[in-house]
């Protein structure tokens, strides 16, 4: 009987549809996917409600309302679900992130409000994203550190490179180091936005937005200083 750290995994009984066969019109490998998905549904639920340390396979499980066999079949224990839910949230995040961008006028301002109004509003909608996303990914372990800290540089590169659309001139010369203002910007939002879901989210959108956006607008207004004083 095979374990995953100390954990016993079932075996996988010789029953029909479980084995390779098709089942119902679906293959096994698209089951398996199915119920991978539908266990990271669970676990943002679960984590989401109880928190990362209250929460057991069991929960999962009930939550999913698959046994225990399934959920060892594609994930090692909490940790690794965790990861996954993480890495799902922020891939959704992310996504409608470049979405309100792409919709936007090209304007540092309207571009800076338009992807803070999408995250503060990604959180407030489902505060399962935002404990995951912003209370219990810094309490998991170093693993999950790692997988936090890419998530954030991704951000990072993502306004960085739009710092460098804007204001290419300043990047050229090492007027602005592009990526050090970004990774700022991102370590003050998250700040920000965690101290507003430790809150409940009481304090209007509007108004942590605005107080948000003041610093990607003083950002803004130095290396626009920057940039005349290039033409001078």
């Amino acid at each position: 009987m095979p374990v995953s750290r100390n954990r016993v995994i079932p075996e996988t009984p010789s029953t029909p549809g479980t084995t390779g066969r098709r089942y119902g019109g679906i293959d096994p490998e698209e089951r398996q996917r199915q119920r991978k998905a539908k266990l990271i549904e669970a676990g943002l639920v679960v984590f989401g409600e109880q928190g990362y340390h209250n929460s057991t396979v069991r929960d999962v499980c009930k939550q999913a309302q698959l046994t225990s066999r399934y959920f060892y079949e594609n994930f090692d224990g909490m940790e690794a679900l965790f990861k996954a839910v993480y890495t799902s949230v922020n891939r959704e995040l992310m996504q409608t992130t470049i979405m309100s961008l792409a919709s936007c006028q090209p304007d540092p301002e309207k571009l800076a409000e338009a992807a803070l109004r999408n995250f503060l509003e990604f959180i407030r909608q489902d505060p399962h994203r935002a404990r995951v996303a912003l209370i219990d990914a810094l309490n998991v372990g170093e693993g999950m550190n790692m997988l936090a800290d890419k998530a954030s540089q991704d951000f990072a590169h993502l306004i960085a490179g739009f710092m460098h659309q804007m204001f290419p001139k300043l990047d050229a010369q090492g007027r602005l180091n592009f990526k050090m203002l970004a990774n700022g910007l991102v370590g003050a939002n998250t700040r920000i936005a965690t101290q507003w879901v430790a809150d409940r989210c009481k304090a209007p959108l509007e108004d942590v937005l605005a107080n948000t956006l003041t610093l990607f607008k003083a950002c803004i207004g130095y290396a626009r200083t920057l940039e005349a004083e290039l033409k001078d």
